[in-house]
């Protein structure tokens, strides 16, 4: 219910309060800590409760009406603010900041945190393997610029740049998958109408960007001046942006208001790293990196496939690798290198490596909570142990002579483990107990803090003796006491008992079921206990926060640990990876040649086994970048694109390939147009939006660039599509000078080898035994003469009566002389009986077999009956036409091919 059509001067001072912090977060569902208990109330109530499975229910609210309302127990909050982030939502938290027992009328509450879907320090609420990224686009209004940053708070990894226009936007959304957008409030709209299909299919969640500090320039010098310690963005990695300055601390600030941590951001990277290739979203998807196009599900990506890293912070590597292969011949060499090490080192050494490093702790993740001063005690030991990890893994890696020559820098890195794994494996228990229960801290970290803990242990004792001592004096075996929030330790005792209470106890509390008593000697012991409770207690949490900033002084090595964990689990991957499936290490092909010999398929061949799968070889040297791959459906032709591009991206980020032996040239761009698809939520048909990136191709590819282009030209009519793909084959050949792998059904393209140089011709095989045909799946050299349509439509099973009728309509020389001879016998105004088509005179289609004497149409028919249509193409099938037309001019004189003649 709005707020603004109540009146707050009628409601109960509670609910005053809710109204009061709920306008500070409009767009957040607000948790409203009450005792025990996180409530939810009015609009909020009703829109998650069903999302939650929560009872919904209402209650008074001061005015004579109710509030919807639901609730949580405060233990258990943290679980449904996590359901609530994965659906897209913001979650507020309005807490009590004052104990109950000081707080004069009211207790107060204030927000403390806002979550948002890109916005989560927690853990648990984040993938392992996935970044989770905040986006924020801004144009500058002078400049008339767009810059673009994101920012992952869960590991410290902050990017920006500038982008070409907000068209781009989109590119970078699908390329990065944010959990949320930041933009200017005004252009939301343009925002969601430019990222409708992706939205459709994700939960991004879009916010505003603070409005002030984007027109206050003292402000936002002051900002990057302090958090970055430089007063340019210049002097970072990311450079000098147009609009940078605004956007960056812009999001700064957005983080700050959220009450989110920004400590763990030390740099600023560029959004696209100078040395690495470039992959668009269509290449992403096409090639099905992460995700599969037709489930959008990680199983069955290549992600999946090759990733055989055991930590987070490797899986997350591998991640980002895949999204910008190297274009850096050292960078891709230096991994090379490092898997070779492993794999000298043999199948036992790897064994061992991956099963010490398999369940690290994700340290980077980790350093960051404890920057934030949110890091539990449990989290702290899981940092302890990873650094007592590193250190097994600093001798597992010096105990072979290859892998300890390659791996130095990680060793060394390793080292820097020694001094904060001392400090916190001194300071804390070997399993730690949650803050506040005096178990967080082993025995002799602090010796006051011992005693104190001592006297707090030995008052529980005396607790129990004081017990036992007044169940003996009254013979009241079930007497307890009991620890009160408010009364403090009570004797409690049933009603059945109450003839047994001396008169020395005092009578605190009537219940249903006993009575609450209290005794001079156990209020003077609980006064002892309760001091010295909370004494330990207080210096506990001193002595905690002592130890998180302690902690926190080492984020730099933290960052730079995690980092070389992160290395060493790739390379492990990489290795293991290659071991397991005979991957080669590819060689770097100086002239530019590509040369993949017995090429797989890395995700194909893991579903059908390595036996089922047919390997191919594909060879471009560099006068014929270029290959016109012809044949029919399901005979591999994308297979053998897709794992050549797929090789291409492997060998760049340093990872072996799946081939019997490889040479590949160093691409700076990878372009796919594969499969058809409309967009029809701008409008755009299948042809619109093959043409847009067939578009985006021809203005962007290089000479060193590596296209995939598959039935270019089929999403409009067969004249235009052959047109346009003979153009775009020529352009790719003539003037741009990539490389290629171009397949088509239009077999009129195959000349065009003969006239290009850089074009050459190959085709999946196909074994015709009889009527059948039997597809291989290899490529081999030469122009395939039929699309085996036909026959692909009976191996799918098409009715055997269509496929009849098909090839009836396929045979293009029978079906015009049918037609010219209904024409004839329509206009013939002879008495003599029309002549009836060829399927009335007896044409059988399933047979083809003639049952007339007719003989002129005999020997025509004959002469069709001696040819594989099915295997001409339109060309053969005109030559065809003129040898008809040759042979009915002998004829002439037989009226019925008066017209045919002319």
């Amino acid at each position: 219910m709005s707020k603004d059509l109540i009146d707050t001067s009628k409601l109960t001072p509670m609910m005053r309060q809710f109204f009061s912090l709920k306008a500070q977060v409009e767009d957040s569902i607000l948790f409203f800590r009450m005792g025990d208990f996180y409530e939810i109330f009015g609009d909020d109530a009703e829109e998650v409760a069903p999302q939650l499975e929560l009872v919904l229910t209402a209650r008074e609210r001061g005015d004579k009406k109710k509030i919807p309302f639901c609730g949580v127990p405060h233990h258990s909050a943290r679980n449904y603010w996590l359901k609530l982030l994965k659906l897209g939502y913001r979650v507020a938290i309005a807490d009590q900041v004052e104990n109950p027992e000081d707080a004069k009328g009211l207790v107060r509450r204030e927000i403390v945190q806002v979550f948002t879907p890109g916005c989560i320090e927690d853990l648990e609420g984040l993938e392992a393997d996935t970044p989770n990224y905040l986006m924020a686009v801004y144009e500058s209004p002078n400049e008339r610029a767009w810059a673009l940053a994101l920012v992952d708070i869960s590991t410290g990894d902050f990017r920006a740049g500038s982008i070409e226009s907000f068209a781009d936007l989109s590119s970078y959304v699908q390329r990065f998958r944010p959990r949320e957008l930041l933009a200017r409030r005004f252009i939301h709209d343009d925002v969601k109408k430019q990222l409708e299909p992706y939205m459709a299919d994700s939960s991004l969640s879009l916010a505003s960007l603070p409005e002030g500090i984007l027109r206050d320039p003292e402000r936002q010098q002051a900002l990057i001046e302090e958090k970055f310690s430089v007063s340019s963005l210049a002097d970072l990695p990311c450079g000098a942006i147009a609009a940078g300055r605004e956007l960056v601390s812009a999001v700064i600030d957005y983080l700050v208001a959220l009450h989110a941590t920004t400590e763990q951001f030390l740099s600023i990277r560029p959004l696209q790293e100078s040395q690495t290739m470039i992959l668009d979203e269509t290449a992403v998807r096409d090639l099905e990196i992460f995700e599969t196009v037709r489930r959008r599900q990680s199983r069955g990506s290549l992600f999946r496939e090759i990733n055989r890293t055991r930590t987070p912070m490797g899986a997350r590597l591998l991640r980002s690798s895949l999204a910008a292969p190297f274009v850096d011949l050292n960078c891709i060499r230096e991994r090379q290198d490092h898997v070779r090490a492993c794999l000298d080192a043999g199948g036992s050494y790897l064994k061992d490596l991956r099963e010490r490093i398999k369940g690290t702790p994700d340290l980077e993740r980790l350093s960051t909570r404890v920057l934030s001063g949110k890091a539990h005690p449990l989290e702290l030991a899981q940092i302890r142990d990873t650094l007592a990890i590193t250190l097994e893994l600093k001798d597992i890696l010096q105990s072979k002579e290859q892998v300890r020559s390659a791996m130095t820098q990680a060793c060394s890195v390793f080292s820097e483990a020694r001094e904060p794994l001392e400090l916190l494996g001194q300071a804390l228990a070997e399993t730690p107990s949650p803050l506040g229960s005096l178990g967080v801290f082993a025995e002799g970290h602090d010796l006051t803090f011992d005693q104190k803990r001592e006297l707090s242990a030995n008052g529980r004792d005396k607790i129990s003796q004081y017990e036992q001592k007044l169940r003996d004096e009254t013979g009241i075996a079930s007497l307890k006491i009991k620890n009160h929030k408010t009364f403090g330790l009570l004797i409690e005792v049933t009603k059945a008992n109450l003839n047994k209470v001396p008169e020395s106890f005092i009578r605190r509390q009537t219940m249903v079921n006993n009575e609450r008593f209290v005794t001079d000697e156990l209020v003077a012991l609980g006064d002892d206990l309760a001091t010295a409770t909370d004494d330990a207690l207080q210096l506990e949490y001193e002595l905690y926060t002592q130890l998180l900033d302690q902690v926190g002084g080492f984020r730099e090595s933290f960052k730079r640990i995690a980092g070389a964990i992160a290395f060493v689990d790739l390379i492990q991957g990489f290795a293991w990876l290659a071991l397991e499936n005979s991957y080669v290490c590819p060689d770097h092909s100086k002239s530019g040649e590509i040369e993949l010999v017995a090429c797989r398929h890395p995700v194909v061949e893991g579903f059908v086994g390595r036996h089922e799968f047919v390997p191919n070889d594909v060879v471009m040297s560099k006068p014929d970048r270029h290959l016109l791959i012809t044949g029919p459906n399901m005979a591999g032709k994308s297979t053998v694109m897709r794992q050549t591009a797929i090789a291409a991206i492997m060998h760049q980020i340093g990872c072996y390939v799946a081939a019997s032996r490889a040479r590949l040239p160093i691409f700076d761009r990878l372009f796919t147009r594969v499969g058809a698809a409309d967009d029809l939520s701008r409008g755009q048909s299948t042809f619109m939006v093959e043409m847009s990136e067939a578009a985006s191709i021809l203005r962007q590819a290089s000479p060193q660039s590596l296209v995939i282009l598959d039935e270019v030209g089929r999403g409009t009519s067969t004249q235009d599509g052959m047109a346009i793909a003979s153009a775009i084959l020529e352009s790719l050949a003539k003037d741009i000078g990539c490389y290629s792998l171009f397949a088509t059904h239009y077999h009129e393209l195959v000349p065009l080898a003969d006239s290009l140089e850089a074009v050459r011709n190959v085709q999946v095989e196909v074994s015709e035994r009889g009527e059948s045909v039997q597809f291989t799946h290899r490529l081999i050299p030469g122009a395939s003469s039929s699309s085996f349509g036909i026959e692909v439509a009976k191996l799918a099973g098409v009715p055997d009566k269509v496929i009849g009728r098909a090839k009836r309509y396929l045979s293009e020389g029978q079906n015009q002389l049918a037609s010219l001879v209904k024409t004839k016998a329509k206009k013939d105004d002879k008495a003599a009986a029309p002549i009836p088509p060829l399927e009335v005179q007896g044409f059988d289609a399933q047979t083809g077999e003639m049952t007339n004497d007719h003989e002129v149409v005999d020997r025509v028919i004959a002469k069709l009956r001696g040819l594989n249509i099915n295997r001409m193409t339109p060309l053969q099938a005109l030559s065809l036409l003129d040898q008809l037309q040759t042979q009915i001019e002998e004829c002439k004189q037989q009226d019925i091919f008066e017209d045919f003649a002319h």
